[in-house]
């Protein structure tokens, strides 16, 4: 089910997000060095909170 997140929950996306990407990026073998903006590496808490403070569509 896809649903709008809430404040609270942003460390568990942020460990969902950065686990089902860091696949990605071991298949492709791109590391936090030669890929800094892949979603395995560049999302965190302060990214999503200011996504979230924005108005972006997160609950």
């Amino acid at each position: 089910m896809i649903r709008r997140i809430k404040k609270e929950e942003i460390p568990e996306c942020v460990r969902m997000i950065r686990e089902s990407f860091q696949t990605v990026a071991n298949e492709f073998n791109l590391t936090e060095e030669n890929a800094p903006r892949h979603s395995a590496f560049a999302t965190d808490e302060s990214r999503l909170k200011r996504l979230f403070e924005s108005g972006f569509p997160i609950e």
